[in-house]
């Protein structure tokens, strides 16, 4: 099951114009880039998206019932020029 705050995604709606919901489904049919371990918090991964043609990191963690809580979305100019087709 893949788990968010309300709140969180309510903010990623009006400042990032995504959704959890889309970011669930991009998982869902897997067609994320790749899973990376997050270098700031050791506790967390990070889903690698393709979204509106730019390339995006998604921070998540596994819960003890192998939930996927996705802690928040925000597009990465570091993995843009690592996955992302053109190298603006």
């Amino acid at each position: 099951m893949i788990l968010w705050d309300e709140r969180k995604n309510l903010k990623l709606q009006m400042e990032r114009k995504i959704s959890f919901e889309e970011i669930a489904q991009i998982i869902l049919r897997k067609e994320y880039i790749d899973i990376l371990k997050n270098p700031s918090r050791h506790n967390q991964k990070l889903f690698v998206i393709k979204f509106n043609e730019y390339i995006w990191a998604v921070p998540f963690l596994i819960d003890e019932k192998d939930n996927i809580i996705l802690k928040t979305a925000y597009p990465s100019r570091k993995l843009q020029k690592i996955y992302g087709e053109s190298h603006e």
